[in-house]
């Protein structure tokens, strides 16, 4: 059974990672839609994807422009504090 989607799955979108088939590769829907090529495009930009995991996503959406353009500073805040799941399993290990 795949394991649940993360908070930042609706701001990606999954190809498969040729070099780790266990774990998909995020390209940011945001570059996706700034760049000419679309997603042809931007899955080869390496500032454009990342490893499917929770905490990559967040950190990806924090620093991408073309990102914090697509929405409202607001909505930007409340999406990068949406809770990450190896967040929880740090405060538990460190509780």
């Amino acid at each position: 059974m795949p394991p649940e989607p993360h908070n930042f799955r609706p701001y990606f979108t999954l190809i498969k990672n040729t070099k780790n088939k266990g774990n998909a590769l995020a390209v940011c829907l945001s570059c996706i839609n700034n760049c000419d090529g679309g997603l042809e495009e931007a899955k080869l930009n390496p500032e454009c994807c990342t490893a499917n995991k929770a905490k990559l996503c967040r950190a990806h959406l924090a620093k991408c422009e073309n990102f914090k353009n697509s929405f409202t500073e607001e909505e930007v805040k409340e999406v990068l504090n949406l809770p990450v799941p190896e967040d929880k399993i740090k405060d538990i290990i460190e509780g």
